[in-house]
């Protein structure tokens, strides 16, 4: 007669092994987006700055000039909004707002941008394929080491799947 034997599959350990997997793929493309960015900021990278990038847990970055424009964004744009970075260079980044996008919130954001001030909130954008999602936004100047405003740095994530987003 044969026991019983407890047979453990190797699927119940997937879950823990996704999940440090998932972990890993995200901290090698917030130290990619790192790198990618101090390209630009040159002698203005403070480590405060890289503290956000790495801590901050954000679906895309987007790097926009004094007047706005975009200058870089990372992978995690396209994913986010179907927009490739291609196409989002150049452009302000009021190209993703649409009728349902709160007026006011617009309002808030460019008076705290106009006085260089950090903007945190919800914001409704469109994704390429014209769906909306509820994007959470936070704003920070970048100053150079004349403490001239050279850039602003947006971290933005997803908020689609919150309760109270019901567009």
């Amino acid at each position: 007669m044969k026991k019983n034997k407890k047979i453990i599959s190797p699927l119940s350990s997937f879950n823990y092994h996704l999940e440090n997997y998932n972990r890993l793929v995200k901290g090698f493309r917030r130290k990619k987006d790192a790198s990618e960015i101090e390209k630009y900021f040159k002698n203005c990278f403070s480590s405060e700055l890289e503290s956000k990038i790495y801590n901050y847990d954000y679906d895309a970055l987007i790097l926009s000039d004094k007047a706005h424009r975009i200058v870089w964004v990372n992978d995690g744009f396209k994913d986010m909004t179907g927009f490739t970075k291609t196409f989002a260079v150049g452009k302000k980044p009021s190209f993703l707002q649409g009728e349902k996008t709160s007026f006011a919130v617009k309002t808030q954001l460019n008076n705290e941008l106009a006085l260089n001030h950090t903007f945190s909130g919800s914001i409704v954008n469109y994704k390429r394929n014209g769906e909306l999602y509820l994007c959470h936004i936070t704003i920070l100047p970048v100053y150079n080491l004349d403490e001239k405003l050279k850039y602003f740095l947006a971290l933005e994530k997803d908020e689609s799947n919150r309760a109270d987003f019901n567009y």
